[in-house]
Formats: C-alpha cells, structure tokens, sequence
C-alpha cells in the first residue's frame, strides 16, 4: 500500500482530453468519408435513411459537388465506422488520443495499472450509447437502439461524479476505474 495515495484526475485534464478526442475523431471521420471508408451496410440498413437523405438534399448536393463521392452516405458510413473505432482505442491502451496528449490514463481505483479487460469495462460502459445502437442495429432488436439514449443520459449525467471528493464519473465507479496522471501509474 503506498503511504502517500496518488490524486485521481478531476474534470479539467478529463474536458481537455474529451475535447481534443473531439475533433481528432471529428477530423478523422472527414477523413475516412474522403477515402471512402465506412460502415456503409449499416448506413445502407438504417431504417429511415431515405428520409434523412430527403431532409439533408441540399447538404447532400453540396456535398457531392466538393468531391465527396458518395455524399452524406460517405459522412454517415464514417461517422458509424469511427464512432466505435476511436473509442475503442481507449477500451484496448487504457488512454484515448486525447487522453495521452493530456498525459492520463485510465487505471484501476487504487491507482494500479489496469489490463485490456478492465479497459474494455469500462469502454462498454461508458460508450453505451453507440454500443446498443450499434448492436441493435446489426442485430435488427430494435429495443436495444430504444434504450441506448435513456442508457447513455445516464453515463452522461452521472459524468458530474467527477466534481465529487472521490472525483470519479458513473462510468468509472461500474466499471472499477479511475483516471491518473500517467506518471503515477504503477504496476
């Protein structure tokens, strides 16, 4: 047991570190619709499409005429396809791009290091949201796309934990996590 126990990270480093994963995932989807990377059967099969393509027509034809081959297709394909990549790399190393720039990571409450297992714990929790949706999505059980929003509400309200004395969010006291400068990390 260590004498003097690590801080955790409050929400400050955490913000910083969400708002750069923010337009770092923001630039990379641009860039995957630009080459034409995506989860296109899944946009293809999302109910109402038709509908979204009608409302976004003008987007759409300007969209096309930048040189975006197939248009809002090509940003929905990518959107789906780094809305659960990005992410991901946060449920295998336990720190996002953002994280890492900002110098944390994510480790267990005690300030150990975690392993792959917990990472990915704490990823399903907290990217519940776009979990459900996309496993309904795939799987066609509508009620799993139906829960994700109220599910997701939860983790993302539960987030103003942080602002409390153990300054861990919602997502971080299921799965068992918490977030450290990455210098203070130990085996």
């Amino acid at each position: 047991m260590l004498e003097h126990p690590i801080q955790r990270v409050g929400a400050g480093p955490r913000l910083a570190a969400a708002a750069l994963d923010y337009v770092m995932s923001t630039l990379a989807v641009i860039a995957c619709a630009w080459q034409g990377w995506g989860w296109f059967q899944l946009v293809e099969s999302m109910p109402g499409l038709d509908g979204v393509r009608e409302l976004y027509a003008p987007v759409e034809a300007m969209l096309v005429e930048a040189g975006l081959a197939e248009g809002l297709t090509s940003l929905l394909a990518a959107s789906a396809l780094i809305g659960v990549v990005y992410p991901m790399v946060e449920g295998v190393s336990g720190a996002s791009p953002g994280k890492w720039i900002m110098g944390i990571q994510i480790a267990r409450p005690d300030g150990k290091r975690g392993d792959m297992g917990l990472y990915l714990r704490r990823y399903l929790v907290k990217h519940v949201r776009p979990v459900f949706a996309t496993v309904g999505a795939v799987s066609g059980i509508s009620a799993l796309g139906f829960l994700a929003g109220p599910a997701g509400l939860v983790v993302t309200v539960g987030t103003l934990l942080l602002l409390a004395p153990h300054r861990q969010a919602l997502h971080d006291k299921l799965a068992g996590t918490a977030v450290f400068v990455r210098g203070d990390v130990f085996k």
